[in-house]
Order: structure tokens, then C-alpha cells, then sequence
């Protein structure tokens, strides 16, 4: 007669050391989020490049027609990349954490992530819109508005949040160049859909003389667009 099957020690917490739980949380989950981190960074490095060359044929063909309006690129270093036009700036930034999917998420479901739960686990590239002039005249009182998101897992599979064309579905396979050119352009018809809309007078007609000084030397005025998306407590769209 057959005995019972004996626990694996290696995978069984109740046969491991603190030490052996910790190697394995190490050589599994930890191991995973680095992963994802790179795959994150990789993908947001081909996106700084898209980005670039966006902004150079838009603002070479805009020029012929107005030489008043520019596109710009602007490199803020390894983890956020900025693209100005026709008054907003669009900020794209890599989250530097990986996180796992709420449990309640539909991807929960699939018949990849319950074979592998650590798939679940993404790393996020954000895109952020803001005025353009917030930045140049530095008035840190202004809004920006969370536009979207791309997540990407262990694997290089993706897929993104947002209102409208901002939101991609799942996909198994790599992003490609042409999803993410298609998800900037989308990013920027979305930011120009939304235009600036003057604060009613009500409220606002009595000011100080501290308060004005301070708003005409540093025109710290708070201006911000309304866009339908921002992100709930958990970290998950509304829109």
C-alpha cells in the first residue's frame, strides 16, 4: 500500500526555515517585479524614441503652416519624457514599482493567470496631461489630469486604461512600435478634445494686494482642464 505523499520541503512554508521562506520569496515574487521593471523600463525607452520623432515631423509640418505653433520633445532623464503642443504637455512616466492586480480584476480570471499568478504582476507607464505654460511660467498651483495608463507584465504582455482610444485590451503578444505611436497620438487628440474654460467670476472678484503681486509676478492663478479619467484609491481607472 502506498504511503502519503511526502510535503516538498521547498515549497511547503510549514517544513521551511524563516531563512528558506525568504529565498524563495526572493527567487520568486522579488525576482518577478524586477522583471517587470525592466521590461517596463525597455518599453518606455522605444516610447522616449517615438515620442522624439513624433514631435520633430509634427513640428516640421506645423511650421510650414503656422511657425508660431511647435512641437516639442522634452528628455527628462531615464523614468519621464515630456511632449508640448498647441498649449498642453503630456508627461509620460515610468512607475518604478511593479503591482499586482486587485484580486477582483477581470484578468484575475484568465486561464494564464491562474496558471501563473505571478503574471499578475505589472509595472505602469502614465501619461499625465498638463498646460504647457504650468511648466514654463512655473505656477505650481495649476492641475494635471491622469490621461491613461499602460500596464506591462513579466511576459511583455500589456494592455492600457483611459477614456476612450486610450484603453487597449489584453494582449499576449510584445507591444509593438505602431500600438505605442498609436496610443501617443491618441494621447495628444484627447489632451486638444479638452480645451481651457474660464472659471466663473463668482467668488473669485475680491483679491488682496499680496494676493495679486504675488499672481502677476508669478502668475500662480490654479488653471487646470477637466478630463473624464483619473485613477479610484486602489489605483484603478474611473471613467
Amino acid at each position: 500500500m502506498a504511503g502519503k505523499p511526502t510535503p516538498n520541503k521547498a515549497t511547503d512554508p510549514a517544513k521551511q526555515t524563516a531563512k528558506e521562506q525568504i529565498l524563495e520569496v526572493l527567487s520568486t515574487k522579488a525576482s518577478t517585479k524586477q522583471l517587470v521593471h525592466r521590461n517596463v523600463l525597455a518599453s518606455f525607452a522605444r516610447l522616449k524614441g517615438l515620442l522624439a520623432e513624433v514631435a520633430a515631423e509634427l513640428n516640421a509640418l506645423v511650421c510650414d503652416i503656422d511657425r508660431h505653433v511647435v512641437v516639442e520633445f522634452i528628455d527628462r532623464g531615464e523614468f519621464e519624457s515630456e511632449i508640448r503642443f498647441s498649449g498642453d504637455a503630456l508627461v509620460f512616466q515610468v512607475h518604478t514599482n511593479a503591482f499586482a492586480l486587485p484580486s477582483q480584476h477581470e484578468l484575475r480570471k484568465s486561464p494564464w493567470a491562474k496558471k501563473d499568478p505571478l503574471a499578475t504582476y505589472f509595472g505602469m507607464i502614465h501619461v499625465y496631461n498638463f498646460l504647457s505654460d504650468s511648466f514654463r511660467f512655473n505656477r505650481l498651483n495649476d492641475g494635471g489630469y491622469l490621461m491613461g495608463r499602460i500596464l506591462i507584465n513579466k511576459h511583455g504582455h500589456s494592455f492600457a486604461e483611459g477614456p476612450g482610444k486610450m484603453a487597449l485590451p489584453f494582449s499576449e503578444e510584445a507591444i509593438t512600435q505602431e500600438t505605442l505611436k498609436c496610443w501617443i497620438e491618441n494621447a495628444m487628440l484627447q489632451a486638444m478634445a479638452f480645451d481651457l474654460t474660464a472659471a466663473p467670476m463668482k467668488g473669485m472678484q475680491e483679491v488682496s494686494v499680496s494676493e495679486f503681486l504675488d499672481m502677476s509676478g508669478q502668475l500662480k492663478q490654479r488653471t487646470a482642464k477637466k478630463l473624464g479619467f483619473q485613477a479610484n484609491s486602489e489605483g484603478s481607472p474611473i471613467v
